[in-house]
C-alpha cells in the first residue's frame, strides 16, 4: 500500500521523473483516447478509423468539414484535456489545486487580462508577417518546401474552420476553436509542463521560456512560429506571477474569439486583406501595444512580488530573526 501511493504521488518526485512520466502518459493514454474516438467516429460518420485520423491531410473539404471538426475536438480532448486532468490529480498534494483553478479570479483581473489579450493581438499579427518573410538558405530548400506545404494545410483548415454561415455555425467555431484550444493547451502546457521545466531547470524564466518554444512548435507553424512564441511568454508568465490557470486560459481565449468573431463579421477573404494591411501599418502601433503588455504584466509581477514579501514577512522564521 506504501509503495503504491509513493508511486503515484509524483510531486514527490525528481522533476526528470515528473517530465519523462507525464510526456509517456500524454503520448500514450492520450494516443488511446483519441483512437477509441477515432472509433467512435467511424460510426457516427459512417466511415473507417483511418480515415477519421487522416482526414487533416487528405481531405481538407466542405464534404468533410464535420469529420474535420470531430477530429479536431477528439485531438484536443484525448490528446490534452484528459491527460492533463489526471497528471493533475496525480500531482496533487493535500486540498490544493495543482492546475490552480480552485478559485475563479475577481473582475479586475479577467478586465486586465482581455485587455492584455486584445493588445497582443497587433503584436502578434505584426511578428507573424515578419516571420512569413523568413527565407531559407538555399540547401535547405527541401525544408522549406515541407514547411510551405505544412503552411498551406493548415490554412486550408483554418479557413474551412473558420467561416460560418449562421449563428449555431459560429457558437460551434467558438468552442472548437476557441474555447476548447485555450482551456486544452493551457491545462497541459502553463498547468503541468512549465511547472515542470521550472522545477528541472530550477528558474522560472527559463521554465516558461523552453515551455513557450514548446508550444509554439507543436503547431508545426514555422511561418507563425514568433508571435505563438510571444504569446507562449505572455501565458507563461501570467501564469507564474498570477498564480491562476483561468487567467492564461482567459487571454488564450480572447486570442482565439477575436478572428473566429472578426471572420463572422467581415468574412474570410475580406479578415486576410485587413491582416495584410498590418504590414503598412506603423511600426509606432505594435510598439504601442506591446507597451500596454509590459504594463499590465508589470502589475501582476508587481502584485507577486508583494505576496512573497507578504508571506516572509509573515513566516515564523523572519520573525526570530526580527527578535534576536
Amino acid at each position: 500500500m506504501d509503495v503504491k501511493a509513493k508511486w503515484y504521488k509524483l510531486d514527490d518526485q525528481k522533476p526528470i521523473v515528473q517530465l519523462i512520466t507525464s510526456f509517456v502518459f500524454i503520448v500514450v493514454f492520450g494516443t488511446v483516447i483519441y483512437y477509441l474516438f477515432a472509433f467512435a467516429g467511424s460510426f457516427l460518420f459512417g466511415t473507417t478509423v483511418s480515415e477519421i485520423i487522416g482526414v487533416n491531410e487528405i481531405k481538407i473539404d466542405e464534404t468533410h468539414e464535420g469529420i474535420l471538426k470531430y477530429n479536431q475536438f477528439a485531438q484536443e480532448i484525448a490528446m490534452f484535456v484528459i491527460p492533463g486532468l489526471i497528471l493533475a490529480t496525480i500531482f496533487k498534494k493535500g486540498n490544493e489545486s495543482y492546475l490552480k483553478i480552485n478559485s475563479f479570479p475577481e473582475t479586475n483581473l479577467i478586465i486586465l487580462v482581455v485587455l492584455l489579450a486584445l493588445a497582443m493581438i497587433p503584436v502578434s499579427l505584426y511578428t507573424g508577417i515578419l516571420n512569413s518573410k523568413m527565407v531559407f538558405p538555399e540547401r535547405l530548400a527541401w525544408a522549406e518546401e515541407w514547411i510551405r506545404s505544412k503552411e498551406d494545410t493548415a490554412s486550408s483548415l483554418t479557413s474551412l474552420f473558420i467561416q460560418s454561415s449562421g449563428r449555431w455555425e459560429l457558437l460551434l467555431n467558438i468552442i472548437i476553436m476557441a474555447l476548447l484550444p485555450s482551456l486544452a493547451e493551457e491545462i497541459i502546457f502553463r498547468g503541468v509542463l512549465q511547472r515542470i521545466f521550472c522545477g528541472l531547470f530550477r528558474s522560472f524564466h527559463v521554465g516558461i521560456w523552453v515551455t513557450a518554444v514548446i508550444f509554439s512548435a507543436i503547431h508545426l507553424q514555422f511561418y507563425g512560429f514568433i508571435p505563438r512564441l510571444i504569446l507562449g511568454l505572455c501565458f507563461g508568465y501570467l501564469f507564474y506571477w498570477s498564480g491562476n490557470l483561468w487567467l492564461p486560459v482567459t487571454a488564450h481565449f480572447i486570442n482565439n474569439l477575436v478572428p473566429v468573431l472578426m471572420a463572422y463579421t467581415l468574412g474570410w477573404d475580406q479578415l486576410n486583406e485587413k491582416t495584410s494591411e498590418i504590414s503598412g501599418v506603423r511600426l509606432a502601433v505594435p510598439l504601442a501595444s506591446l507597451f500596454i503588455c509590459f504594463i499590465i504584466l508589470y502589475h501582476f509581477r508587481s502584485e507577486f512580488n508583494k505576496k512573497i514579501s507578504i508571506n516572509r514577512e509573515s513566516a515564523p522564521w523572519e520573525k526570530k530573526k526580527k527578535s534576536i
